[in-house]
Formats: structure tokens, sequence, C-alpha cells
């Protein structure tokens, strides 16, 4: 193991140009969530936004089973493999707004994983 901190939560997202549609994807696995936008850069920020807000619910109202109860399918998890290991991965940390619990013992609560572009 190296010697990057353990997150409470490492979300997975998969960026991708939809050619059908014309607009860049941003798709987390874990839970399912999409957002779309005219660039790849808009898309992921737009993703973190709504994962920080997710994450932010589901520590508050102590319910995980909402935030993972509607996971991308199969699909989407292996492109996201297949381009993981062709391209790699980068992370972006989250900013969870925590309300309920304080996890400040845990140090960074979220980031995403996704894979770089081509």
């Amino acid at each position: 193991m190296n010697e990057r901190e353990m997150p409470l939560f490492r979300l997975r997202v998969l960026p991708y140009f939809d050619s059908v549609h014309k607009f860049f994807v941003a798709q987390c696995l874990e839970t399912g969530s999409v957002t779309t936008a005219s660039d790849r850069e808009t898309a992921l920020e737009m993703m973190d936004e709504l994962l920080e807000d997710e994450i932010s619910q589901a520590i508050k109202f102590e319910n995980l089973a909402n935030l993972y109860s509607t996971p991308a399918p199969l699909d989407i998890h292996t492109r996201w493999i297949k381009e993981a290991k062709m391209y790699g991965t980068t992370f972006r940390p989250l900013n969870v707004k925590v309300e309920k619990v304080t996890l400040d013992e845990i140090g960074t609560v979220a980031e995403a994983e996704l894979v770089k572009p081509a």
C-alpha cells in the first residue's frame, strides 16, 4: 500500500464523450449518478458537486443504502476498468460538508477516482 491517505468514501467516475448526443458525460459507478455538459471539465465539476451533496446527505441521515442504491450498469463498470488499465486514473478530492457526525479523525472524507483522458 502506498502513502496515499485512505478516504472514507472512494467513488469511481467514468468521464466520456457521447458521440450520439454530442456532449460529455460523467457517471459514478457506485451511485449511478450522471452529469452532462458541453465540455469534460464542466461535467466533472458538476459530478463533484453532486457527489459532495449525496455523500453529505448519506452521512447526515446515516443512510448509506440510499447512496449506493442505484449503481451504474455493468457495462459502465467494465468500461471503467478497461479504460483505467489503458489510460490510468487520477483522483479528485471532494469537499463534503459533514453536519451530523464528526469525521475529523479520518482526514479526507471522500474522493472521486476517474479515468485519465486518452
